[in-house]
């Protein structure tokens, strides 16, 4: 039977509801937290209040309310008891938590990191057990390993602005072998759009399957032009930054989606919001947050006569598609 894989359990994909494919709910401490503290999400009762907008904003797409994707992946904060709890405590609200990499800069000062003193296949053993065995509690921080019964339902691949150091690269090759051993898809980080093109030939080059890759991030280049390249190799894109005024207006994410309705490509567009920072949820005083694809986004589109059909596959099935598992349990 095919499944998703929660952080609770696997479950039918079906039953995902809405599918925010990119965000965050918990994060303590860490390399970005030390780069600003903004990204400082360690309260529970916030997460809880965070995803409950979003679960009942979904209620009103699917009868199964939604799914939120956790995208903070190896030593970058994970705490996967405090993920767990908001998990059981959110009506209508499933979770899926990540394993795999972020970009360099996230891990500060890296010559003495373990990444640079592991191989590749030891590195990919300790992704693919968070993915079969359970995430350990203590975030690969060392020197001990505490598995928790909670599992990752997604790799996380993520490289620097305009390049892929040697640094992600390594962390690129051992995402790809857990990907190709595991069937678990992967979500990437990119930076102000840049490499995707780069990491979806990488991803493929190392032999994962097309329909396993999301190319994340990628709508800070509104360059449909560019964008359609990377769809014309067979991966899903995902696209976030919503009401992020700084650097672009929720205008051009509705051009981009409505062009790659209109190029043939609705089948492999995901939606997220990224917001993961406190002061982008509303639990912080934000004005918009985790709740943002289907509390704005499926009602804007609609209001600008996007196919109803197309709306749905935006928000429920093109990511029900995509978190299913591609090898069997």
């Amino acid at each position: 039977m095919s499944f998703a894989r929660t952080i609770l359990g696997d479950v039918d994909p079906s039953t995902l509801g809405v599918v925010d494919a990119h965000d965050h709910l918990i994060r303590v401490g860490a390399g970005e937290v030390y780069i600003d503290g903004d990204h400082q999400l360690d309260s529970v009762e916030k997460a809880e209040e965070e995803a409950t907008r979003f679960a009942q904003a979904s209620k009103n797409w699917s009868k199964y309310g939604g799914t939120i994707v956790d995208m903070c992946p190896i030593n970058c904060g994970r705490d996967p008891a405090k993920l767990v709890e908001v998990a059981k405590n959110v009506k209508d609200l499933k979770v899926i938590g990540a394993t795999g990499f972020h970009r360099e800069h996230v891990y500060l000062e890296t010559q003495s990191h373990w990444v640079n003193r592991y191989s590749v296949d030891q590195i990919t053993e300790l992704v693919i057990a968070d993915i079969r065995e359970g995430v350990d509690q203590n975030d690969y921080t060392g020197p001990f390993v505490n598995r928790t019964p909670y599992k990752a339902g997604v790799i996380k691949v993520g490289t620097a602005y305009g390049e892929i150091t040697p640094f992600e690269h390594k962390c690129l090759e051992a995402a790809a072998a857990a990907a190709i051993e595991t069937g678990a898809p992967v979500n990437t980080h990119t930076t102000y759009g840049t490499c995707g093109l780069e990491q979806a030939q990488e991803l493929l080059k190392q032999g994962v399957p097309a329909d396993q890759i999301a190319i994340g991030h990628i709508q800070r280049n509104a360059d449909v032009y560019y964008l359609e390249k990377i769809l014309d190799l067979g991966v899903y894109l995902e696209i976030d930054g919503t009401n992020r005024i700084k650097y672009q207006p929720d205008s051009n994410r509705m051009m981009e989606l409505r062009a790659f309705k209109k190029d043939g490509f609705e089948d492999r567009i995901l939606l997220g919001t990224d917001s993961g920072k406190r002061s982008y949820q509303k639990a912080y005083g934000s004005v918009s947050g985790v709740d943002y694809n289907p509390a704005v986004d499926g009602p804007r589109m609609i209001d600008e006569g996007f196919d109803p059909e197309y709306v749905d596959k935006l928000l429920i099935k093109n990511a029900a598609k995509f978190f299913t598992f591609k090898k069997e349990g």
